[in-house]
Order: structure tokens, then sequence, then C-alpha cells
């Protein structure tokens, strides 16, 4: 297991379409920043802060 996620690693944990990981959640000012980005079509964020960020929100969501 790699420790960088694509767009398409995200999209399929979260479970949601490519294009609205795309176009709206990577954009979101608490989302990680990419660990890599070559270019808009060839980012990649870190495993560990896309995990955190995923745990941190649950949190909030089960207030």
């Amino acid at each position: 297991m790699s420790d960088l996620m694509t767009l398409d690693d995200i999209s399929t944990a979260l479970n949601l379409s490519h294009a609205y990981t795309r176009d709206r959640l990577v954009k979101r000012p608490d989302f990680p920043r990419p660990a890599l980005a070559l270019s808009q079509k060839c980012r990649r964020w870190s495993r560990g802060d896309f995990e955190k960020w995923v745990s941190k929100n649950m949190k909030m969501q089960a207030r």
C-alpha cells in the first residue's frame, strides 16, 4: 500500500464520484493540501493526512 493517494483512491475510499471529489471535496479549505502537485492532473495526497481528515470529520458528523 502506497503512502500517497490519487484522486481515484480518495473518491473510492469515501464512496463519492470522481467529479464531486475533484470539483468540490479537495477544494475545501479544511481538506489536506496535496503532498505532491506536479499539475492539476497529477496530484497525490498523503494517506496519513487524509485519514486524519476523515477521522476529524467523522467525529464532527457524530455530534
